[in-house]
């Protein structure tokens, strides 16, 4: 450990670094899954569709990716602490801002300030912890964040419900008691511990190729299935991604502080690992969404009962995050992060069976499959990625591994989504949510369910992939490779 402070103020710091973060986590969770619940309801009180409410999520998302990995070298150049205050106090006024939205226009602007602040939490709470805690324990360490973000999937829908019955716009307004609290916790308290290197700078050129090649990679490979993947508009944007993305790799490979350290890869570890979690993103990120549609769609139910229909998801997350943790402590990555895979894809095969009318019991059995083996994969490969790296990259290592998150989470609702639009004309579905989808007729109903089924097959056969290399990142404890 990088530090120059007395080993009894370590170990105190370390539980304080991981309230801070905890907390910080504990924000951006609530406001995912509250806001997911609201959705339906958002769709039809500002006079919109569902291409134009997942721009909401989609917005979000995409800004999360791209800021992801410039937070993350600026955090490995300035320290960790100034960055991570200013953006538990910029994501509180978006929230504030977005709570206030007149249409759907000024609350997908205000998303991207929100965003801006959420990118800088994303980059850097992961490296606070690491920086914290020693190798030994950063398994649990990640453990116990994973029991939070378990808890804030309990409590968030549940909440989310309840506060879009009173009013949506509320799901946003939590966010600003909390916000104000935990900025001032993490002013007060937090410190940057890690010895970081000096004279290095920005990589601007970097950070233009890289935002030029991944949006037009993401318009490519999301609007490419409503306009047509060989259509002229998307066949410009492959080809300028190419391009783009090409420069990157050059001026990356010559760049003397690149913005992302590509001799990282190098290490086995890491890239697997990194490759991993791109692919597990890309499988669960539009699972909750997707079960949100289906039960206030086809089932007709209130925000509240769907919230609460989504729990299992959450129980099997809080069961097995803290011991996916701890068990890679003592077993390595390799065993308990691939296993956890494969129990996560029977989840998914089982969710790809359900109908309209299936018992809710069996799809309950299936979510919290799907979610105890993301449980025992998360930690896990997270702890593996981070331990690979020295002190003085981890800032650019977290943000790559935010990046991938985030940006699995972009392909999975782009392309979900456009399954789903595919699935039954657009006033049919706009009427499910508005008079309810128990009023419409059955074939309209299971039309509706296929798209969902669809997109979790997709899911499932995008697991298939992610367990082979999570297989394939070597074998025995990380904390020897």
């Amino acid at each position: 450990m990088d530090a120059n402070i007395d080993k009894n103020i370590q170990d105190n710091y370390k539980w304080t670094a991981l309230s801070v973060t905890s907390l910080g986590m504990l924000v951006g969770i609530l406001n995912a899954t509250t806001l997911i619940i609201a959705l339906p309801t958002m769709m039809v009180k500002l006079n919109t569709d569902l291409f134009g409410i997942m721009w909401v999520l989609i917005s979000y998302t995409l800004l999360l990716t791209i800021l992801a990995p410039a937070w993350g070298r600026l955090a490995d150049i300035h320290g960790r602490k100034k960055l991570y205050v200013y953006g538990l106090a910029v994501f509180t006024a978006g929230s504030l801002l977005c709570g206030l939205s007149p249409n759907i226009g000024w609350l997908i602007a205000f998303r991207v300030l929100q965003a801006i602040g959420g990118s800088m939490l994303v980059a850097n709470g992961t490296i606070i912890v690491t920086d914290a805690f020693k190798r030994d324990e950063l398994g649990k360490a990640m453990g116990i964040l994973s029991m939070i973000m378990a808890a804030a999937f309990v409590v968030g829908p549940i909440l989310g419900g309840f506060l879009t019955i009173i009013d949506w716009r509320l799901n946003f307004f939590i966010n600003v008691p909390i916000g104000i609290i935990v900025t001032l916790w993490a002013h007060y308290k937090l410190k940057d511990i890690a010895r970081l290197p000096k004279g290095e700078t920005f990589d601007i050129k970097g950070m233009i190729l890289f935002s030029i090649a991944f949006l037009t990679s993401m318009i490519y490979l999301t609007a490419g299935f409503i306009l047509g993947l060989t259509s002229l508009p998307m066949l410009l944007s492959l080809v300028i991604a190419i391009i783009s993305f090409a420069s990157f790799l050059y001026v990356e490979k010559r760049a003397t502080y690149p913005l992302m350290d590509l001799d990282l890869f190098k290490i086995k570890i890491f890239s697997y690992g990194q490759l991993s979690n791109l692919l597990n993103s890309i499988a669960r990120g539009a699972v909750m969404i997707l079960l949100i549609l289906f039960f206030q769609g086809p089932r007709g139910l209130d925000p509240l009962t769907a919230s609460i229909m989504t729990i299992p998801l959450a129980i099997g997350l809080a069961i097995t995050g803290p011991i996916g943790g701890v068990l890679s402590d003592k077993y390595g990555s390799r065993l308990i992060s691939t296993i956890g895979l494969v129990i996560s894809l029977a989840g998914l095969l089982g969710l790809a069976t359900m109908h309209y009318d299936t018992p809710y019991w069996i799809l309950a059995v299936w979510m919290f499959i799907n979610s105890f083996g993301s449980g025992l994969f998360q930690p896990p490969n997270t702890s593996a990625i981070m331990s690979s790296v020295s002190p003085q990259r981890r800032g650019v290592t977290s943000s790559m591994r935010a990046f991938f998150n985030s940006a699995g989470m972009v392909l999975s609702m782009g392309i979900s989504f456009p399954l789903i639009l595919g699935s039954i004309p657009l006033d049919q579905m706009m009427n499910m949510f508005v008079v309810g989808g128990g009023s419409m007729p059955v074939a309209v109903q299971e039309a509706f369910t296929g798209g969902i089924t669809t997109a979790f097959i997709f899911s499932a056969i995008i697991t298939v992939p992610a367990i082979i290399v999570s297989a394939m990142r070597g074998k025995g404890d990380v904390r020897s490779e």
